[in-house]
């Protein structure tokens, strides 16, 4: 079994570095694609040299020019300049990438390569052959421009959620149903989402929970339940009172080709705890010094793979570079901090995860799921694991132009630890001296299940996005005595480019 699961870690890390590498060259190439300007689009702001495969450039009679990322937007150009006379549209052929008279080229309409800013495709080529062997390929009909940008007039009178007013939120709907929830920044979980060929993302995020008071089960606990050798229910010296677990996280993405996207994640955390000293009968109890430890936690490799139009499967490799030897001092001596404010696993960890999204027929209501499995591989040095992890997540969201808003509920279902780190261990049973014995040091007190409900806004502006999400636990059932949380927020802020 351990030889099993040394090939199967082993194999992960590979798999993983190896879409790392794949995407080196991938980047290397695409830099090198170059478009006339301008770089971004007259209408939404995207990168046209991005999406050079759907660009546009109307010239108007009088010399100027419009240059769009898509025929979508070139048709809101148009609508807005009815009284301008126009010269010529060109159109990058789908092949080459090279510009071409808009009306002398070969549409194609639908198909499953999917459009950009269009729940409907619309590529053009120069070569009428080619656009008949794109749709022997890839479905779709053959058409002509007046057709495809009838097609995109229909689109906007449909009032569907891509007028120019949703252009700044909406600009990533060429990655299918949902992205525009995908992509939202304030998600205390990552949405597992592809993207296009050549596109980066960088995200920020700082994900804040608090916790305060303790609970066994489902129930309460009042700290006078709490005591030193009182012969209380609970027997601890330190009796924790609050909790606060703060991380900052940070992520990059990049779209190997149009299915398959590889990100990078890395993090930073500050925990700190209350805590309450009882030093027995007759003795006053006392609030001791927070305790505090902080450093980068562990990082996370992963691939993700656009299934079909609704689903995505990805898996994760997370890499213990987070530290377990932080320590902490009570009681003028210092002990390792107990297994909640360490900041990594210590071992290797398997996170695959399955997504579905859809999105509604007028692009407004998007709503979807998600499942992911955290898998421990072994034990770590200091002789434990962490408990393995269900996480469930489902969302219901809302568009109104540049605004989004969504309610989320999240269920986790967390194991037990197993193992013991002797260290630790020390504050219950001191081998030398008095140790201070705390629940949290009993690797008996982790795990449970929670399910968490949460509101969030998010306002997009062009390629820059910025959201908020809070949210309170409807339910708790926790594994032995533990802390319980109260609220928790996220605040994150992206880029696409």
């Amino acid at each position: 079994m351990r030889l099993l699961k040394t090939i199967t870690t082993s194999f992960a890390a590979l798999s993983i570095l190896f879409l790392l590498f794949c995407a080196l060259p991938s980047y290397a190439g695409g830099a090198a694609d170059t478009v006339e300007n301008p770089k971004h689009c007259n209408q939404c702001g995207m990168d046209r040299t991005v999406f050079a495969r759907s660009r546009m450039l109307i010239v108007y009679a009088d010399g100027t020019t419009a240059g769009v990322c898509s025929i979508h937007c070139a048709a809101i150009e148009l609508r807005q300049n009815k009284e301008r006379q126009v010269k010529s549209i060109l159109v990058a052929d789908y092949t080459t990438k090279e510009l071409t008279d808009a009306r002398t080229a070969t549409w194609v309409i639908g198909g499953n390569k999917e459009g950009v800013m269009t729940a409907v495709p619309k590529w053009a080529f120069a070569a009428e052959a080619a656009a008949h062997q794109f749709v022997k390929e890839n479905g779709g009909e053959i058409a002509s421009f007046d057709q495809a940008i009838k097609a995109s007039e229909k689109e906007l009178d449909k009032g569907a959620g891509m007028d120019h007013a949703h252009m700044g939120h909406d600009m990533s709907m060429h990655m299918g149903p949902g992205a525009q929830m995908l992509f939202n920044p304030a998600f205390g979980d990552d949405i597992y989402h592809t993207h296009p060929a050549g596109m980066w993302m960088v995200t920020y995020k700082l994900m804040h929970m608090n916790m305060s008071g303790l609970r066994a089960g489902t129930s309460d606990v009042d700290l006078n339940s709490i005591g030193f050798k009182r012969g209380k229910p609970y027997n601890y010296m330190m009796i924790p009172t609050d909790m606060t677990m703060d991380m900052h996280m940070f992520m990059l993405m990049y779209g190997i080709t149009d299915r398959l996207t590889v990100m990078a994640m890395a993090n930073y955390q500050v925990n700190s705890m209350g805590m309450l000293m009882d030093m027995g009968p007759g003795k006053m109890i006392t609030r001791e010094d927070p305790m505090t430890t902080r450093g980068p936690g562990d990082t996370e490799l992963r691939g993700i793979y656009k299934i079909n139009k609704y689903l995505v499967g990805s898996l994760g490799l997370s890499l213990p570079t987070g530290d377990i030897d932080q320590t902490i001092v009570m009681m003028r001596k210092t002990y390792r901090a107990p297994y909640d404010m360490q900041l990594g696993s210590g071992t290797y960890d398997l996170k695959p995860a399955l997504t579905y999204n859809a999105l509604s027929d007028d692009a407004k209501w998007n709503w979807g799921g998600q499942v992911m499995y955290t898998y421990r591989i072994g034990t770590n040095k200091n002789g434990y694991s962490l408990g393995d992890n269900l996480k469930a997540t489902g969302w219901l969201q809302r568009a109104f132009g540049p605004l989004s808003s969504w309610v989320r509920l999240v269920f986790n279902d967390t194991g037990r630890i197993h193992g013991r780190d002797p260290e630790i261990d020390k504050l219950i049973h001191p081998v030398t001296g008095m140790g201070a014995p705390t629940p949290d040091a009993d690797p008996n007190n982790y795990g449970g299940q929670r399910l968490d409900g949460l509101i969030g806004l998010s306002y997009q502006k062009g390629s820059l996005s910025f959201g908020v999400e809070g949210g309170v636990p409807i339910y708790q059932y926790l594994n032995g005595l533990q802390m319980k949380t109260t609220w928790i927020i996220n605040a994150g802020v992206q880029v696409m480019f």
